[in-house]
């Protein structure tokens, strides 16, 4: 006889009543809770079983009372390009909880959207201030790295450009050991992140997250330098980021922007789901050291993390599944070497007990290392009002360009400052363009980071504005540099920036580079149309005309196009700090998901590269796809 369960309260007899429904109902509502809360309650009593050796291998200050300690599936450490990404990809899952933690602040500062705006930050409180220590190469000098200390991270404070690199460049990362990161792999990552308004092709996405546009206001200027440059042979290039042709050529860059407002990954991504119940963002809470617990003959085990809240109080957020480390090219490393992943000297040195040696961690620093020509207008009345609107604070006071930019998302407000620019080989023997042109169209300093140089004062380009001439300048950027740097903790404080050194020039080829930008940028000047607004040569100065002078100028003016990357490289050699799934080598439960994973730095701004990282590493820690993918299975189809 079959049998089936039915309620108590049922009779065969008697029809049910909307009372006896009722009833029912809640008694069975109460037994799902019931099950919810013991499920929740196994969960807690299963991690607190797996804490005990935690409890056992800690140091004595991480035992120490936390005023708050909780529980996620994943803690995601920095709330930067990366990190934003991974945070609203993972919490499309609704099962899964996800915690954030940002150092910074929310990204609510009015500059931040304003794409002209972006020299006010430099050197804020929202900006993390790095420096490197003094380098007798660069004749006693330090070299300057703001990096974005706000949601967002330094893509919220970059100037917008959106570049790829050439699918050499992909192709180089799978040499190095990256496996399933080559340009076929890689590129579904670009076009499902990308909302194109050119709209969508073989290499643009449309209907992601990251809006790319096209300036909605360039200088006459940039268009002079653009048709200046092809009267030197230097072809026109409407896409840097199209692969099915050669990176090389003049144009004009397109930009993370939307009706002339930024987007960052903090206003792409993050916004849109902020109300998410299982997703929690915060900020002003600054990670001390990643959790490790370690059981006899197993590898050790990312438990959770402990950090600094704004008022100072220590707090513990523990994780189910992973931390993800997503601190950037400068804080990933430093807080793996904080948290005893690291050399073992370095960690020794400043009593951290080792919990997982890797050498590997802080090395293979990159950088794009930049020279500036700058010139005075021939006119300086011609453009004195174009100048003032673009790079003085009359812009601020300037009513009419004001509401052009907030009613129309158009006019002087809408600049990156780098607007059009060229990728060139300055030798034939290359297989990719080793220098990128940037043009400026106005006077720059020939170190535009000088007046940081102890970060006494805020703010970029704003040094002397009273004074500065009218005028254009041209950045040349060593974008595939050979040179190699690193860092190190030298503290066993997270508040102190570690010891870097940029290892700029350590391979000549870089600073043979630069010096063949220079002569091309004085090539350029006295092209037309752009010969029309120059006037007098200043950096470097016209006195300055053997290669001896030139390359000591660029040796004391050099500064950084700000695209840190490598400093935790994946591979699976010995030196590689994570494997192609972006796990830490050794380590359970940790990944890094940020710029310092790039083997080789991109031919091209970092911004897109790091979004893109993220979104495949995403997919990887939901278990949609390994570190090898496929990529007709994968292309983002419109």
């Amino acid at each position: 006889m079959k049998t089936s369960f039915v309620p108590c309260c049922y009779s065969p007899t008697l029809k049910c009543s909307r009372f006896e429904g009722k009833v029912w109902k809640r008694a069975f509502s109460s037994v799902l809770i019931y099950k919810k809360n013991l499920r929740a309650y196994l969960r807690k009593v299963k991690l607190c079983i797996s804490s005990l050796p935690l409890v056992a291998s800690l140091e004595s200050d991480v035992q120490s009372n936390f005023v708050r300690s909780r529980e996620f599936d994943y803690v995601i450490i920095g709330g930067g390009a990366a990190g934003c990404v991974v945070a609203s990809r993972l919490s499309e899952d609704k099962r899964s909880t996800v915690l954030l933690l940002e150092a910074g602040k929310e990204d609510d500062n009015f500059y931040i959207h304003v794409p002209m705006g972006f020299p006010y930050l430099i050197g804020s409180d929202l900006d993390w201030k790095y420096h490197s220590t003094y380098d007798e190469k660069l004749l006693d000098r330090r070299v300057i790295w703001p990096r974005g200390k706000v949601l967002g991270g330094s893509h919220a404070i970059s100037v917008m450009l959106y570049l790829r690199g050439s699918a050499n460049d992909y192709r180089e990362w799978e040499r190095s050991g990256a496996t399933g990161w080559g340009p076929e792999d890689v590129l579904p990552y670009f076009l499902k992140a990308e909302n194109n308004l050119r709209g969508a092709s073989a290499y643009h996405g449309k209907g992601g997250p990251l809006r790319v546009s096209d300036l909605p206001s360039p200088n006459e200027m940039s268009h002079a330098f653009v048709v200046a440059s092809q009267t030197l042979d230097i072809p026109p290039n409407k896409d840097f980021n199209d692969w099915s042709r050669s990176q090389e050529g003049v144009g004009f860059f397109q930009v993370t922007q939307a009706d002339g407002k930024r987007v960052s990954p903090s206003t792409a991504y993050l916004d849109p789901v902020r109300g998410r119940r299982n997703l929690s963002v915060e900020t002003q809470k600054h990670v001390e050291k990643i959790l490790f617990a370690r059981e006899t003959g197993s590898a050790p085990r990312a438990m959770g993390v402990s950090y600094i809240n704004s008022s100072g109080k220590r707090e513990r957020a523990m994780v189910r599944k992973e931390v993800i480390l997503s601190a950037g090219a400068y804080g990933t490393p430093q807080l793996l070497m904080l948290s005893g992943v690291g050399p073992p000297d370095v960690l020794v040195s400043l009593g951290i007990p080792p919990v997982m040696p890797l050498d590997g961690v802080g090395k293979n620093l990159q950088d794009h290392c930049a020279a500036m020509f700058s010139c005075k207008s021939k006119n300086p009345s011609k453009d004195k009002k174009r100048r003032d609107l673009y790079y003085t604070e009359e812009t601020g006071k300037d009513w009419k360009t004001i509401l052009t930019w907030v009613l129309a998302g158009k006019g002087p407000l809408t600049s990156t400052m780098c607007e059009a620019g060229a990728f060139l080989k300055t030798n034939s023997t290359f297989n990719d363009p080793d220098l990128q042109l940037r043009f400026i169209p106005f006077f720059s300093e020939a170190d535009p980071y000088f007046s940081l140089s102890d970060y006494s004062s805020k703010g970029m380009f704003l040094r002397n504005r009273s004074s500065r001439p009218s005028g254009f300048s041209i950045q040349s950027v060593a974008i595939r540099p050979k040179s190699r740097g690193s860092l190190k903790i030298q503290s066993r404080d997270p508040a102190v920036i570690p010891t870097i050194e940029s290892g700029w020039f350590s391979s000549q080829e870089d600073l043979e580079t630069l010096l063949r930008g220079i002569l091309i940028s004085q090539k350029l000047a006295h092209a037309s149309p752009l010969s029309s607004y120059f006037g007098e040569q200043c950096f470097p100065s016209t006195g300055l005309s053997k290669k001896d002078d030139i390359i000591r100028y660029i040796l004391s003016t050099c500064h950084t196009a700000n695209a840190v990357v490598g400093t935790c490289r994946m591979g699976t050699d010995k030196g590689a700090v994570v494997n192609p799934n972006l796990q830490v080598m050794g380590v359970e439960r940790l990944r890094v998901v940020d710029a310092s994973i790039m083997p080789c730095i991109p031919g091209g701004q970092t911004g897109a590269p790091t979004v893109m990282i993220a979104e495949k590493a995403a997919d990887m820690i939901r278990g949609k796809v390994s570190a090898k993918t496929s990529f007709e299975q994968n292309v983002c189809k419109s």
